[in-house]
Parts: structure tokens; sequence; C-alpha cells
């Protein structure tokens, strides 16, 4: 992996236009970057797609790039990792899973936090409960809590105002606790 001061460096040098530099970034990051998007998004067709939108932002913002306010592969690493974010929340993706195939697609060989969870009889009631919340409920509490961003964050991210998302988690923790009972 090429070092920070390199990426900096080449960040500023694609900043200026240098489209050499921009080769020479995707060679020295995109296995990483790509990895990252992967294991976010779990399927290959997209993470590449969201790679290649990813790398187009690079350029377009890279000379917006501070080296004073985060490292290089911080800076495209949290791009990769929003995109993938924004991709899972586009509305035609979520598809009605009543079986629990789709979860127990991503589950890997090393049971993650969710897989653990949903071996637990607490944890597939959890998973049900959060099946009856609301959409704008369900993703400012999975994104709370799963990917623990806090209320600001998660109102970015939703390009939602700070209080309809404080309400929104509110809410429904209100309704998973009676779920839950």
């Amino acid at each position: 992996m090429t070092d920070s001061e390199e990426l900096a460096r080449l960040l500023a040098a694609c900043g200026r236009g240098d489209e050499a530099a921009l080769k020479d970034l995707y060679d020295a990051t995109s296995s990483r970057l790509f990895a990252t998007a992967l294991r976010i998004l779990r399927r290959r067709d997209w993470a590449e797609e969201v790679l290649q939108e990813c790398f187009v932002k690079f350029w377009q913002h890279a000379s917006t790039f501070t080296e004073s306010r985060s490292q290089p592969m911080t800076w495209m690493t949290r791009i990769v990792r929003n995109r993938c974010i924004d991709w899972l929340r586009r509305p035609d993706i979520e598809v009605p899973d009543p079986e629990g195939d789709i979860i127990e697609a991503w589950a890997d060989d090393a049971p993650g936090p969710l897989a653990r969870l949903l071996e637990t009889e607490s944890g597939r009631q959890l998973a049900e409960c959060m099946k009856g919340l609301a959409e704008n409920q369900r993703v400012a509490v999975a994104l709370a809590f799963f990917d623990e961003l806090s209320h600001s964050e998660v109102a970015e991210k939703l390009a939602a105002p700070l209080g309809t998302v404080k309400s929104w988690v509110r809410r429904g923790l209100d309704s998973l606790k009676r779920c839950m009972g």
C-alpha cells in the first residue's frame, strides 16, 4: 500500500487535472476500496459500479481534500462507505424477505454481530419487530444502532431535519420495545 503522503500527493495532482495521477491513485487504492464496497454491498456488480462512481467523485473533489483534516485513505474510504449506504437506501432495492434468505446469504464463515444476534430467540424477534417499523424509522434505528452513527450523522445521511430523525429513532425504539414485550 502506498503511504499517506504519496496518496495526498496523488490527490493534489488529481485536483490539478493530472489524469496519470488518477490512474496511479486507482492502482494504489482500488483493491482495498473495492473490498470495502463488496463487504457492505455483498454483490460484486454493485461494488464495481459504486467504486467507479467513487473514483469519478475523487477526481471531481480531489481539490477539496485537506490532509490536515483527514488521512487520504480515510477520506476515500468514507466516500465509498457513504456511497454504498446511499446505494442500499435506494427505494427500488428493498425486497421483501419473509423467509430471511437475504440475511442468510450475507453470512460468511465467521458470524458477524447480526448473525450472532439472529441465532438467539430475542434476535429473531427483534428482526421480526424491525420489519414492522415504518421504513424511515427502520432505517434511522439501523443507522443509529447497527452503524453506530450519531443522530446528527443519521440526519445528514437521510437528508432529514435532526428533530425528525430523533423522533423516528425514539418512535422506532418505542415500537420495538412494545413489540418485544
